[in-house]
């Protein structure tokens, strides 16, 4: 559904676009052909015209007994009234003479639809007459102005009151009734043209947004309304769309308003480039500066439009320089996928420096820069529309691109493979054969480097073979590219080898593949002498389908580590093998449902005291037919076939049913340890499955150990990191099993909640014939100790050992030297036969358990 609603998202965004740039061919159109009307400012040529001025900075003087001061008055022009920045009065005196035989019909304009006061008096005889002006209608609120009827000869004089405290800037216009019908017209198309654009962009990106649930169209929807809103309120057509009520509250919190579009800007910005993606230093930078800018919108409520202005006009130039550093961070050298985004800045930083210089007087007034402003944003969200839209485009290709290929490193997936196999397949392909080339001891080798490295090192070897394979007709591409190789399994690289076309022996390209891997196993300075393992199987002898083929390559590939020569064919007589395994899954399948798998105790004993103080659960397994099965021969399998949290929940519930027998009817009062790995604890379900059987035992939660293994498989999962949290807050004793060997190191484990260590029994072992274990073994007991953790050495199996591990501080010891492991009834028998509790004569003191 994702990806219908993706692709149906991408249809409309076309469909809109076109649009979008059929409305742009419209208004270009339209408003070019009436600016070159109304560059035309006075009919200088059909009157005289005479201003003067006086500013009243106290505002007290009104219309009464301004006459008494008409000798202050000064001689100038419209655009050399000093407006400033100042709540103060402008009294303009304007002298108009016709000087045609003919009537003149003019306009007196004030182009500030921000004006508090605006008011014409007539003067006749010395005396002012009646305002002129209709402030309470809309359309004077829009255009303040007033028409004038000359006769001709005739001369009037008219004086005008101003007072604003919001843009200082008024432009005092007398033109022609035609030039002020087509200045209204235009102000009007260009207007109507950014509302009909704006809220077709809102209702678009609201429909993308519920569409693929991406927070960017949010915020350019909060971006567009900002942008609305404010233009509203400069425009004044304002007026026309809502209540008095509701403009005067636009227009009170005009600049709060201004700090909210380059908020959203800034966010859309942020979003827009993917930032929130990484969160790096520049990330959490400026979403800092976001947060100030949320508190810089309350502090300046407080303020006078005067001081709120000041405070925007000095903050908004940083936010632009901050959004432009992270447009070009971003699109440094890749600009094509951003390039709308770039080009819509730049109309955007045109219209908003112009838009401040006309309003504080520094760039003459002209129809066409009072609405630079406007004009640039309807340019803006043009361009953006065009930018989402290649957004979009650029995310479908992304998600086509991470199916194909592996993000970190770029090599195709096993995908590719497959696909390729099924189309060799349906082209009647009747002979090649999928071969998978696995650097030696790979898994070993990845517990010592981090990802970066991992992929760096299975990068070089993928350029290496792959120009290998260039020239080489008999690998078959799996790409459209031509790429000849993939990555599977995040280990092994897999290709495909055409036999019609296959000239050279298998052993020379396998000669050849082993030597690349050879000269080219580099981890940052280190060469190491590895080659590669090779396993392949054959189409169709060795499987007609695609992971039929995969499956029995890797499976030749295992085979082939045993091989002298490392590289190896699918063998027939691993069908049987597989028949035999796919027989003793069903069979542990049906062990677990009818119980007959069993549990094992081995104690573990504080080497203080030499009480017992937990026991390990194992699990073994007593096939009906086969007889013994080892652990290293089913837990695999029910790894494989998905069995193995089936297998760990009924161990679980079994060690926990022995726990409660041992408390309640023999009053042992120790721990129990049980085997949780990787899989299990990374599972989505299993923290809940857990402590379900956890409280249906009856058994307290601190009683309880989990021995994990596999953690460098689960070090890097937010998940099941916060599982290891919860289970640990309750009281659950966590353990990291078999430390040294697999998958445990402390550099994998270093981070993660555990109490408890356990060094393996290959380091404990015989550990006083053996220097190297010995000096292992005390350097990892002394450092598990100044981390403050507790430590068990399991493979004690002497008194020589036992005391060792003693003087080194371990604190739990676990082994044949005190018992083997043992059925749950011999194991209580053995818990019965000790003396209070001990193996022997104790020392001094008595056990304390570990703190959780």
């Amino acid at each position: 559904m994702k990806k219908i609603a993706s692709y149906a998202s991408l249809a409309l965004t076309r469909i809109f676009i076109l649009f979008i740039a059929f409305s742009l061919l419209i208004i270009f159109y339209q408003s070019s052909s009436n600016l070159s009307q109304l560059t035309k400012k006075q009919p200088s040529d059909t009157t005289d015209v005479n201003y003067k001025y006086w500013i009243d900075s106290s505002n007290i003087i009104d219309n009464k007994n301004i006459l008494d001061n008409i000798s202050l008055f000064k001689q100038t022009t419209p655009a050399e009234i000093p407006f400033a920045l100042k709540d103060q009065t402008y009294w303009v005196l304007v002298d108009i003479k016709n000087t045609q035989s003919h009537h003149v019909s003019l306009v007196l304009f004030a182009d500030n639809k921000l004006l508090d006061v605006f008011k014409v008096y007539p003067i006749k005889n010395n005396t002012i007459q009646k305002n002129l002006t209709l402030q309470h209608l809309p359309f004077h609120q829009i255009y303040p102005h007033i028409n004038i009827e000359l006769t001709p000869r005739n001369e009037q004089s008219y004086l005008l009151q101003i007072r604003t405290d919001g843009p200082p800037n008024v432009p005092i216009q007398l033109i022609s009734q035609s030039t002020f019908d087509l200045h209204i017209l235009t102000a009007q198309f260009l207007y109507g043209a950014f509302i009909g654009i704006a809220l077709l962009m809102i209702l678009y990106n609201l429909v993308l947004f519920f569409a693929v649930k991406d927070k960017v169209y949010l915020f350019y929807i909060g971006y567009l309304l900002s942008a609305f809103l404010i233009m509203s309120s400069i425009t004044g057509f304002g007026y026309i769309l809502f209540d008095d009520f509701f403009n005067q509250q636009i227009d009170k919190y005009l600049i709060p308003l201004h700090f909210l579009l380059v908020l959203f800007l800034l966010f859309f910005t942020l979003f827009f480039l993917r930032y929130d993606k990484q969160q790096s230093i520049t990330y959490r930078i400026a979403i800092t500066v976001c947060f100030c800018l949320v508190v810089a919108i309350f502090a300046t409520l407080t303020l006078e439009k005067v001081a709120q202005a000041t405070v925007f006009f000095s903050i908004q130039p940083l936010v632009f320089i901050l959004a432009i550093y992270l447009l070009i961070k971003r699109i440094r050298g890749n600009l094509s996928w951003a390039k709308y985004y770039l080009a819509s800045w730049i109309p955007l930083l045109i219209g908003a420096a112009i838009q401040p210089a006309v309003l504080l007087n520094i760039i003459d007034y002209s129809f066409l820069t009072s609405n630079a402003f406007l004009i640039a944003i309807i340019a803006e969200v043009s361009l953006m529309a065009f930018a989402l839209a290649e957004r979009m485009r650029r995310n479908e290709q992304d998600k086509i691109t991470n199916i194909a290929y592996h993000l970190s490193s770029g090599i195709p997936r096993k995908s590719n493979l497959e696909t390729c196999i099924n189309n060799l397949v349906q082209q009647k392909y009747n002979d090649f054969s999928v071969c998978i080339v696995k650097p030696e001891h790979i898994e070993k080798v990845a517990l010592y480097i981090n990802d970066e490295m991992n992929t760096q090192l299975f990068k070089q070897l993928y350029g290496k073979l792959s120009s290998l394979f260039q020239y080489n007709d008999a690998i078959i591409p799996i790409t459209d590219k031509q790429e000849k190789i993939c990555l599977i399994n995040h280990t092994c690289f897999a290709l495909i080898i055409d036999h019609h076309v296959d000239e050279q022996p298998a052993e020379m390209l396998f000669e050849s593949i082993q030597q690349v891997v050879q000269e080219n196993f580099h981890i940052t300075q280190v060469k190491l002498p590895l080659t590669a393992v090779i396993g392949l199987a054959r189409f169709p002898v060795d499987g007609d389908k695609s992971h039929l083929l995969l499956n029995r390559a890797l499976i030749a590939t295992a085979n082939a580590e045993n091989n002298v020569l490392k590289w190896s064919h699918y063998e027939n007589d691993v069908k049987d093998t597989t028949q035999y395994l796919f027989k003793l899954t069903s069979d542990l399948k049906q062990a677990i449902k009818n119980n007959t798998l069993m549990l094992y105790h081995q104690p573990q004993v504080d080497l203080r005291t030499l009480r017992v103080c937990s026991s390990e659960c194992l699990l073994r397994w007593q096939h009906a037919k086969e007889g013994f099965i080892p652990p290293n021969v089913f837990i695999p399998i029910a790894e494989d076939m998905g069995l193995i949290h089936e297998v760990t929940f009924w161990v679980i519930q079994q060690a926990l049913h022995h726990q409660k027998q041992l408390m309640d009817e023999y009053g042992f009062n120790h721990l129990v340890s049980i085997n949780i790995s990787g899989k299990d604890i990374s599972s989505k379900h299993f923290l809940a499955r857990a402590l379900d059987i956890i409280e249906a035992s009856g058994v307290a939660s601190d009683k309880i150990i989990f021995e994990l293994t596999e953690s460098a498989s689960f070090t890097n999962n937010a998940h099941t990191m916060r599982v290891i949290e919860q289970l640990t807050d309750l009281g659950i004793t966590i353990s990291i099993d078999d430390f040294g060997t697999g998958y445990s190191s402390m550099s994998q484990i270093s981070h993660l909640p555990f109490q408890e260590l356990k060094v393996d029994r290959q380091f404990v072992e015989n550990i006083n014939q053996d220097k190297k274990r010995l000096v292992i073994a005390e350097a990892t007991v002394k450092m598990a100790k100044g981390l403050g953790l507790e430590v068990v050495a399991e493979g004690i199996n002497s008194e020589e050992d036992e005391a060792t591990l003693r003087k080194f501080g371990c604190d739990i010891g676990q082994g044949y030297y005190y018992a083997k492991p043992m059925p749950l009834e011999e194991y209580k028998q053995w818990l019965t036969s000790l003396v209070q509790g001990r193996v022997k004569t104790p020392l001094k003191g008595e056990y304390i358990p570990v703190e959780k």
